[in-house]
């Protein structure tokens, strides 16, 4: 029969191992190995903001998509307006989304020789890539972002919460 104190030295050396084993495995994750992408070890919506940044930002989409995608990412909408490495654009973004893995960015984008457009941009990340991503985007009502409908605030009612 085991004696309460060795039953305790066991379950002490039990639980020093199981916190080793998995300190060991955050510290030492091989998905990150022989991976230097610009987004690997950042949060989903700061890869996202990144890819943002050198598409749109840069004008560089061939080289954002040659960053940030995966090699198995899926594009559902890869001829969408503001695809192509057509110089820098601006782009407002008006609200930014994040719940886990999944990022949706509502901007509005102008520049290059279209209209300007309101694009909802949906992203899905997995290790710091894009894995996939769909782009829904209509003309703005205005002839700039600026002028569009989707700029004014809107008054919802509601009150700040009480400090």
């Amino acid at each position: 029969m085991i004696s309460d104190k060795k039953l305790n030295s066991i379950s002490v050396a039990l639980g020093l191992l199981l916190t080793a084993y998995v300190a060991q495995d955050l510290h030492f994750n091989p998905r990150w190995y022989g991976d230097k992408g610009p987004g690997v070890g950042l949060m989903p919506r700061e890869v996202v903001a990144g890819y943002m940044d050198t598409a749109y930002g840069r004008g560089q989409v061939a080289e954002a998509a040659r960053l940030y995608y995966t090699k198995k990412t899926i594009d559902v909408t890869p001829r969408a307006l503001y695809r192509s490495d057509t110089g820098p654009l601006k782009s407002t973004v008006r609200q930014v989304v994040a719940e886990g893995l999944n990022v949706v960015v509502h901007h509005c984008v102008e520049g290059g020789n279209a209209p300007a457009q309101e694009v909802i941009d949906m992203f899905r990340t997995s290790n710091g890539r894009i894995a996939w991503r769909k782009t829904i985007a209509q003309p703005a009502d205005g002839a700039s972002c600026a002028d569009s409908s989707l700029a004014r605030p809107v008054d919802l009612g509601l009150k700040p919460a009480q400090g």
